[in-house]
This record gives C-alpha cells, structure tokens and sequence, in this order.
C-alpha cells in the first residue's frame, strides 16, 4: 500500500512520531552517501560528458526506519523508474521530474 509524503507524516504525527526528526536523519544519511561516492561519480561524469554542467542524475534511495527512527540504506539506483502505475505514481513521479528540471535550469515550454 502506497502513501503520499503527507499522508505518511500525517499518520507518524498521529502515533506520536518525530517526524522533523526523522526526515533530518535520512536526509543526513543521503547527503552522506552522496558524499561517499562523489569522487567516483564525478570521475566518470567528467569521462562521459564533453562539457561540465551539461548532465545530472535522479537517484532513487530506498531507506529502512527502525523503531528508534534510525534511517538505514537499503539499496540507491541509479536508475530509478519513473513509470507511474496509479495516480498517486504519477502525482509523486512528475512533481519529481518538475522539480529536477527546474533544479537544472529547464524552463516549461509556454503553450502554443
């Protein structure tokens, strides 16, 4: 069963959870496994792209929480789907993908 984000801080509000300090752990965690890793990432970007600044990377991090609201990574793809299979996907999947856009400078095309 999936959740919105809101849904799911919603509900750890109503049992008592902290929430603010759940999301500042696994954003810790995150932020650290991209600094682990960067040298490696940065090396091959530079080998594969001709100009600096020209490519980005969507990263899927699948986080475990345990009962004392510790975040463990379970996997992170490179290549995480982006295919929506209902609408609460696709509601989470293109807001995803308008934000990574913006993030890099892509403007919306106006309509015609």
């Amino acid at each position: 069963h999936k959740w919105s984000l809101s849904a799911l801080n919603k509900h750890l509000k109503c049992v008592g959870v902290d929430a603010g300090l759940m999301w500042t752990r696994i954003m810790d965690l995150v932020v650290k496994t991209l600094f682990a890793v960067e040298p490696t990432i940065g090396a091959r970007t530079r080998k594969a792209v001709a100009h600096s600044g020209v490519c980005f990377e969507v990263y899927g991090f699948d986080v475990l929480i345990d009962d004392h609201l510790k975040p463990w990574i379970l996997e992170v793809n490179l290549s995480p789907s982006m295919r929506a299979d209902s609408p609460l996907d696709w509601q989470g999947k293109s807001s995803l993908l308008s934000d990574a856009f913006n993030l890099v400078g892509l403007a919306r095309p106006s309509p015609a």
